[in-house]
């Protein structure tokens, strides 16, 4: 619906909002408290915010059960986040690629093409391929041979998909990410350092998305995995022989070492750091910059190098925040003790 309008009623029954106010009033699209125009609807998910609100430029606001009235249009939802999250997605720019292959692009023998499929100029298809119903390969990425890329996935610029990796249905590989390329395998002789071939895989369940500029390693043997629904954020790192569960969330830098295992609904903050053979068990929020050296059972949150529970690292650095003042007084009481010592000594 790009560069269309749309009333406020109907968006209001498309997120699961009630209009309190004019529900004839056109929008032309969401925007922010602070730059909102008029026509464009924002959301407010505090109360005290409210007032930002109303002085805004916006024609509507999206706002939370129970917000006292508002001199402008709102739309009344439990969650306005969630809610705003739709608009977004309603206005949201369409991909603009065009269905078939572009006479540039290279496709080798042997290619399964799905209905509504795009290949951008450039992009290499080697042999063996699948390709699923509606997927998208943006110009200039390549997909390795006997790689199978599912229904409704897409495939940005520069991306690398190695031969022999499964991709779920509408999963999204951005621009630049690596995805089976070798693991970092090798064993060190008298000789030097012998690689170890890595002749495993990569497999993407559904609905994954992998940041920009992420690597995710080929298994040595079997298979490195993603679970449905994990969101991978740009530049991180899945070393070979992972297993990564459903619906987590790996932040900006996170680097998991070979052979991790990860469970469901798990979310590591930016820079996060896992050892190599550790196990991390289902719910469990580990903070930025933690280092996770030996297994993680419990759900809970975890903080720290090396990580442990919040409440505890909290502790931990509270203590360390103490370390001046307590050796201020250490020092007056070597002093206090050697002036002691030298009275009783007299």
């Amino acid at each position: 619906m790009q560069g269309q309008v749309i009333h406020l009623g109907k968006i209001a029954a498309l997120v699961n909002g009630i209009v309190e106010g004019d529900a004839g009033i056109m929008i032309s699209g969401p925007n922010s408290l602070e730059e909102a125009q008029p026509g464009q609807i924002a959301f407010i998910d505090r109360p005290e915010l409210l007032p930002a609100g109303e002085e805004s430029a916006a024609s509507a606001l999206i706002v939370r059960d129970g917000t006292r009235v508002s001199s402008k249009p709102l739309i009344v939802t439990e969650d306005p986040r969630l809610a705003f999250s739709k608009v977004l997605e309603l206005f949201a720019p369409r991909p603009r690629v065009v269905e078939g292959i572009h006479p540039t692009a290279t496709v080798g023998q042997n290619v399964t093409l799905g209905e509504g499929v795009s290949v951008g100029a450039h992009a290499v298809i080697e042999d063996g391929v699948t390709l699923g119903d509606r997927a998208i390969v943006y110009p200039l990425a390549y997909v390795g041979h006997d790689a199978s890329i599912g229904d409704g996935a897409i495939i940005y610029p520069h991306a690398f998909i190695g031969e022999r990796t499964l991709i779920g249905n509408r999963s999204i590989i951005h621009a630049g990410a690596v995805i089976g390329c070798d693991g970092f395998g090798y064993l060190q002789t008298a000789a030097g350092h012998r690689k170890i071939p890595q002749v495993g895989t990569v497999v993407i369940g559904e609905d994954v998305e992998i940041g920009a500029c992420a690597t995710v390693d080929r298994a040595t043997v079997s298979a490195t995995r993603i679970g449905n629904g994990t969101k991978v954020d740009d530049h991180v790192h899945v070393a070979h022989n992972c297993v990564i569960g459903e619906n987590c969330l790996l932040c900006g830098q996170v680097g998991i070492a070979g052979s991790t295992t990860v469970g469901n609904n798990v979310v590591m903050g930016g820079q996060v750091g896992v050892n190599d053979h550790v196990r991390i068990s289902d719910n469990i929020v580990i903070g930025a910059q933690a280092g996770v050296m030996g297994n993680l059972e419990e759900p809970g949150v975890y903080s720290g190098y090396p990580a442990r529970s919040h409440q505890g690292q909290l502790r931990v650095t509270a203590a360390t925040m103490r370390l001046p003042e307590t050796i201020k007084k250490m020092r007056l009481l070597e002093k206090r003790l050697e002036e002691l010592e030298a009275k009783i000594g007299s």
